[in-house]
């Protein structure tokens, strides 16, 4: 894990980075080099002023917005998963590119199409994660300003996949309705990339300390340090302590795991032994300020946080017997935790391979695209079984991403029923020589 990779400071040369100074400099000379390019090839028409607006919003961001961020952490913080994020996008666009000049298309189309897809990917991938974990990161009663930045301080992680596919796709249709390109031809030439992009953002996960699994006790798992995400959840539910707490049926707090080797296993606990004091006090639902319901289990981990503080853990069962679970000092390191974010990636990656490997053999266009997202889905609904990151959503017992899962892999299947049921036809590789779709890419 290494969140932060180097800190760029504030000024330079006696000049701010953010506001009104080098990086606005350097946006605004890449604007109009861009905007030149495309009025050489095009003139200056609509489809190049369409470039106009999102000019304008980073160049306000940059003046506007981020000189509070910067002056929030020092300087400009270069993150781990910031810089796999891009390397992502760079990896994914290329590899895009050069299939598509290979199809026959122009890889200006690809270039355009990544500009299209990439802000409304972002914009999406955090809201998706802003509406989850709403109460428990970013609001803060009472100060917008705070809040604010919280949910748009994305280069420390909290992205979530699905927001991100949702988001893209919407730029995507966008895109190929207004470039007049066929949009499941193209969905099935960007696949593998899709693929790819997310094999290296999810290394940035693993650099974050997001997307963490549940306790490990393989030779793979792998500690994360004070501070962390997984160390504060694991503060947070006992597992330093080496107990697990769950509501039984009947509504009770019970041990749901106890720990080999962990202070716990030295006592009297068994799994299913119900608690009714956890240091003294009992766990009771309720209400908290901003309205939010805490149930009895969300209490019990409360009290269980204070008492990995306090290093000591008394636990009260049905039977009365009183069990004291001593923690000797506060540990550097999480307990070990499976690589969740490494068997995303690789996950990621055998897709990537796969959704390459099919694709010349693919007798519709749109298989592609459905078949990875289909398998995405199966394989993504797995990894949320040993994640530990995410909670229950709407009462369902399954985890947003699970109920999404659920959603887009009924979508897959339709959607191949669908096309099967079509004779076979697909539009690339194109006859010609010249490589389609410069034109397009041209206008957009």
């Amino acid at each position: 894990m290494r969140q932060t990779l180097f800190l760029i400071p504030q000024e330079f040369l006696g000049l701010p980075l953010a506001g009104f100074g080098w990086l606005l400099i350097v946006w605004c000379v890449f604007s109009v080099v861009l905007l030149a390019v495309l009025t050489r090839r095009q003139g200056w028409n609509k489809e190049t002023a369409s470039y106009l607006p999102m000019i304008i919003i980073v160049a306000v961001v940059i003046a506007f917005g981020l000189p509070m961020f910067v002056a929030q952490h020092g300087g400009i913080p270069i993150r781990g998963y910031g810089v796999m994020l891009l390397a992502a996008v760079a990896a994914g666009v290329g590899f895009a590119a050069h299939r598509a000049q290979k199809m026959g298309l122009h890889p200006d189309a690809i270039y355009a199409l990544a500009f299209w897809m990439f802000i409304p990917g972002i914009l999406g991938a955090r809201i998706f994660f802003v509406i989850e974990y709403w109460n428990e990161f970013f609001y803060v009663p009472g100060d917008l300003k705070t809040t604010f930045f919280n949910a748009i301080n994305f280069t420390e992680g909290g992205l979530v996949v699905y927001g991100s596919l949702i988001g893209a796709a919407i730029g995507f249709v966008a895109f190929c309705y207004r470039s007049k390109l066929p949009a499941l031809a193209m969905a099935d030439l960007i696949a593998p990339s899709l693929m790819l992009g997310l094999c290296l953002g999810r290394i940035g996960c693993l650099l974050n300390g997001c997307c963490y699994g549940g306790v490990c006790e393989y030779p793979w798992a792998i500690s994360f340090p004070e501070g962390s995400p997984p160390y504060q959840r694991q503060l947070e539910t006992g597992a330093f302590f080496g107990v697990r707490l769950t509501e039984n049926n009947r509504g009770d707090i019970a041990i749901a795991q106890v720990r080999e080797d962990s202070p716990a296993s030295v006592n009297s606990l068994k799994v299913g032994d119900v608690i009714v004091k956890i240091n003294g006090e009992e766990p009771q639902p309720s209400v908290d300020k901003r309205g939010e319901k805490i149930t009895q289990l969300d209490a019990a981990n409360r009290l269980l946080l204070k008492a990995s503080h306090d290093g000591i853990l008394r636990l009260q069962t049905s039977d009365g017997t009183i069990v004291r679970i001593l923690l000797p000092k506060a540990p550097k390191w999480s307990v070990p935790v499976h690589p969740t974010q490494i068997y995303a990636s690789l996950n990621a990656l055998l897709l990537f391979f796969f959704a390459a490997y099919f694709y010349p053999s693919r007798k519709h266009d749109g298989e592609v695209i459905a078949i990875t997202l289909g398998i995405y889905a199966i394989t993504r609904y797995l990894l949320e079984l040993i994640r530990t990151d995410e909670l229950s959503f709407a009462g369902t017992g399954l985890t947003i991403s699970q109920n999404v899962s659920i959603a887009i892999f009924g979508l897959a299947i339709v959607s191949l029923l669908y096309l099967r049921r079509k004779p076979p036809h697909t539009v690339w590789p194109l006859q010609s020589s010249v490589p389609a779709g410069g034109e397009q890419a041209a206008r957009t």
